[in-house]
């Protein structure tokens, strides 16, 4: 490894990846953020000296070694999304912001050095390169699942700050904002546009927390009027989780898709409190309502008891640190209009808490029973977990139904180009 990391930093010193006309002096490997648990690539840390006296800080990025796994995954596709990232989103949504009005309301992202995507089989020819922000002081919160109230308002007020480039950007060159997300993919839709988990995977799965749910507390929701409707939502799931795709004007954002405990990095004070935070994984950027963020990073990081004490403090932060982080007359949805959007698209942070809570919750005992009994893999996904998992997913449907968040499938667009010219004009 240490031979390969040698040749591919030459050659990315060779392309001024660091600085023109310089050469490579040294490098040296180390471990650090062995607590991640990524996927679909594996991480290289380094440290860097080149000839003109400059040190970095980098990780290294790698896709997976198996090719099976690299197809199941759609590393290839990740991949991709990330470097339009890093080369184009991120480049623009900068220049539109131009020269930070106030520090404290700018999100700090990774510095980016190189990227290469050919999707060979060979895993070492496709790379991403980004400064190491361990070395700054970001790392991994303790908590391994839910994240205390420091945490929430931390990581909320930077979601609200990267939604805050998007709304920056549509004001000042809102047709190029679709430009540069032609060539995105959303990993949540396959190549012919259907709903990536089909099976009914997304039913049994929501069916799993409302069984339970009916279980614990039949009287009170058996004929709830949210639960019938939430029934029918899955009855329909493809449709309705498309549906929360759509691009909603002029509320849309480009979201990060993936934000929770897992791909964010925590900046602490003296006495270890959280103050900032920032995201080193941005493959999975779409463009729609913020409200996909929002729903899936609060189902995935708070309990139940922390969704009925601070849910609307919770919306509120995320409310005041986006009208923060905009210069004054540019346009960002107030909290009525992120609660209408949650109502819209909340069932889209149920599908991916259904699937993604039980793996973080997972023992690596608890679905192997499953797969020894049955031959069909959708056990697999309703074993992860356990009791526990079974539990934490009742209780979002629970405040699904609670908070009325059942409006799914209605209102939005489809069509990302016809809005384009009818709200913006031509995207070219």
């Amino acid at each position: 490894m240490e031979r390969l990391v040698e040749e591919e930093l030459n050659a990315m010193v060779g392309e001024d990846a660091f600085g023109k006309n310089c050469n490579l002096v040294s490098f040296k490997l180390y471990n650090c953020m062995t607590d991640a648990d990524e996927f679909w690539y594996q991480r290289i840390f380094c440290s860097l000296i080149i000839s003109d006296g400059s040190n970095y800080n980098i990780m290294i990025k790698l896709k997976i070694q198996d090719l099976v796994l690299r197809g199941c995954f759609g590393c290839d596709i990740l991949f991709n999304n990330e470097l339009i990232f890093y080369k184009k989103v991120i480049p623009f949504l900068l220049e539109c912001r131009g020269p930070t009005f106030n520090d404290s309301n700018t999100l700090f992202l990774p510095r980016f050095f190189y990227g290469r995507n050919d999707c060979s089989e060979l895993m070492a020819n496709d790379l991403i390169v980004i400064e190491n922000i361990n070395t700054l002081g970001y790392c991994l919160s303790n908590e391994k699942v839910f994240l205390d109230n420091d945490h929430l308002t931390i990581a909320l007020q930077a979601l609200a700050k990267f939604h805050g480039l998007s709304y920056n950007a549509k004001h000042k060159d809102p047709g190029k904002v679709y430009g540069i997300l032609e060539n995105v993919r959303n990993i949540q839709i396959d190549e012919n546009g259907h709903w990536m988990a089909q099976d009914d995977l997304f039913k049994k799965c929501g069916k799993r927390g409302m069984d339970r749910l009916l279980k614990r507390d039949g009287d009170r929701y058996r004929d709830h009027a949210h639960i019938r409707r939430l029934n029918e939502l899955f009855d329909d799931a493809e449709n309705v989780l498309m549906q929360s795709l759509n691009v909603r004007e002029p509320l849309s954002v480009i979201c990060h898709g993936d934000w929770h405990r897992q791909t964010l990095l925590f900046q602490y004070d003296e006495h270890r409190r959280p103050f900032d935070a920032t995201s080193i994984d941005f493959s999975m950027l779409h463009y729609g309502s913020p409200a996909l963020d929002l729903s899936l990073f609060l189902y995935m990081s708070t309990t139940q008891r922390v969704r009925e004490a601070h849910w609307d403090d919770l919306l509120d932060t995320y409310c005041a640190a986006l009208a923060a982080s905009v210069p004054p007359g540019v346009r960002v949805p107030c909290r009525a209009e992120i609660d209408a959007e949650m109502a819209k698209t909340a069932i889209n942070g149920l599908a991916k808490a259904s699937f993604a809570l039980p793996f973080m919750l997972r023992d690596r005992s608890d679905a192997l029973d499953s797969l020894a009994t049955s031959d069909d893999p959708v056990d697999y996904f309703l074993a992860l977990g356990g009791d526990m998992a079974t539990e934490c997913l009742a209780d979002i449907v629970m405040h699904l139904a609670d908070m009325g968040y059942t409006d799914a499938g209605r209102g939005g667009h489809s069509d990302l180009a016809e809005n384009t010219d009818s709200k913006y004009g031509s995207s070219t």
